[in-house]
C-alpha cells in the first residue's frame, strides 16, 4: 500500500501554529511519513518559515489533482483567506479564525473525497472560531457537522501510548452526574475501543474512572459506580471489549501505567485530562473521537503571547502528524 495523504493545516496564523508546522516539516524524517499537502495562503507559509527560520521545498498546486509528492516533497494548495480585512498578529481575531474555518473545511472536503486520508492541524483558538461566526461550541462539534456525524463524540487527549476520552466533556461540573448514565458510559467506551483499533492497537484494554472518592466505597461516598459505571463495563466486556474498572480517580494513572493498560475512561473533563497532561503535556494530543475521518492535532493553544518569538516547542505537533499517519493508513484502506 502507498503512503497515506495528509492534509496538513497551519491552524490560526496569528499564533503558533506555522511556526510549529514548518519546524515539524522541516525535519526530512516527518515528511517521509506520508504525502504531505498543506492547505494555506503561501504568504503565511513563508511567514512561518521566516519566524522559526527553517524551510523545506515544495510544490505549488490550485487543485489536489495536481500534486506529485516526489522525493517527499510536501504540496502546498494554496486559497484566499474568505475574509476581507488582514490578520493582526499575536491576538484572537475574527480574521485568523476565518483563516482556520476555511482551510479546515478545505481538509475535510478533501478527505470525505478519499483524496487525503487524515487530517492533521496546528493550534487553533476556539475564541478566534466565534469571532469568526462558528455556531459550534467548538470544532469537534462542527466537524460532526461537516461530515453528517450524529452519534456520541469525543475529544480524545493522548500522551505517549495512553488514550483517554472522557463521558462528559464541556459542561459546568455540576451537571456532570445528570448526564451519565449507562448508556452514555458505555458509548464512551465503544468510541474508544474504534478509535485505539483504527490507531493500530488490536486489542486495547481501557480502564474505566470511577466517579466519587475512593471508587465510591460501596455507595458510601455515592453509588454511580454501582448504579450506573460496573454495569456500563460488563455491557462492554459482553461485546467483547477489554474495559476494566471502576478504579479510583487518583489511582488510576498508577494501575494503567502498572497493567500496562492503553486507555482511560474519565468521567468528566479534568478527572483523566489533568493526569496525562502532567504526564507530558509538552508532547500530548488531540484526537477527534467519532468523528468519521482521522483529525490529530496537538495538545495546546495557538499561545499568541510567544508568535514571532521562535520558541514554541514542536514534539506535541510532531506527534499529532505521527498520529494522523497511525490512524489514516487504516483509514485508506476504504478507498484502496
Amino acid at each position: 500500500m502507498t503512503k497515506p495523504t495528509i492534509a496538513l493545516v497551519l491552524g490560526d496564523p496569528s499564533g503558533i501554529g506555522p511556526e510549529v508546522a514548518v519546524k515539524v516539516l522541516s525535519e526530512q524524517k516527518n515528511r517521509e511519513l506520508a504525502n504531505i499537502l498543506i492547505i494555506a495562503e503561501e504568504y503565511e507559509l513563508r511567514k512561518g518559515m521566516d519566524v522559526a527560520q527553517a524551510s523545506f521545498d515544495y510544490q505549488l498546486v490550485s487543485s489536489f489533482e495536481e500534486a506529485e509528492f516526489k522525493n517527499n516533497t510536501p504540496a502546498l494548495l494554496t486559497f484566499k483567506n474568505s475574509h476581507a480585512d488582514d490578520i493582526e498578529y499575536g491576538k484572537a481575531t475574527a480574521q485568523g479564525g476565518q483563516y482556520v474555518l476555511d482551510s479546515l473545511k478545505i481538509a475535510v472536503d478533501l478527505t470525505l473525497a478519499g483524496k487525503t486520508h487524515g487530517i492533521c492541524f496546528a493550534p487553533l483558538n476556539k475564541q478566534a472560531m466565534h469571532m469568526a461566526g462558528l455556531a459550534h461550541r467548538d470544532e469537534l462539534s462542527w466537524f460532526a457537522e461537516l461530515t453528517d456525524y450524529k452519534d456520541f463524540g469525543c475529544e480524545v487527549n493522548v500522551v505517549d501510548d495512553i488514550w483517554a476520552g472522557r463521558v462528559t466533556s464541556h459542561i459546568p461540573f455540576k451537571d456532570v452526574v445528570d448526564n451519565l448514565s449507562v448508556e452514555s458510559v458505555l458509548e464512551t467506551i465503544e468510541l474508544m475501543d474504534r478509535t485505539l483499533k483504527s490507531a493500530g492497537f488490536p486489542e486495547p484494554k481501557i480502564a474505566v474512572q470511577a466517579l466519587n472518592p475512593h471508587g465510591g466505597e460501596g455507595g458510601l461516598f455515592g453509588d454511580e459506580e454501582i448504579t450506573i459505571i460496573t454495569p456500563a463495563i460488563e455491557k462492554a466486556k459482553e461485546k467483547g471489549i477489554q474495559a476494566f474498572g471502576p478504579y479510583p480517580g487518583d489511582t488510576t494513572m498508577w494501575i494503567v501505567q502498572k497493567q500496562n493498560m492503553n486507555s482511560v475512561v474519565s468521567m468528566y473533563h479534568d478527572q483523566g485530562a489533568t493526569a496525562l497532561k502532567m504526564m507530558g503535556f509538552d508532547r500530548g494530543v488531540t484526537v477527534q473521537g467519532g468523528i468519521p475521518l482521522p483529525i490529530a492535532t496537538a495538545n495546546h493553544g495557538s499561545a499568541f503571547d510567544i508568535y514571532g518569538k521562535n520558541i514554541a516547542s514542536t514534539a506535541a505537533m510532531e506527534n499529532a502528524l505521527i498520529t494522523t499517519v497511525k490512524m489514516a493508513t487504516t483509514y485508506q484502506k476504504k478507498f484502496a
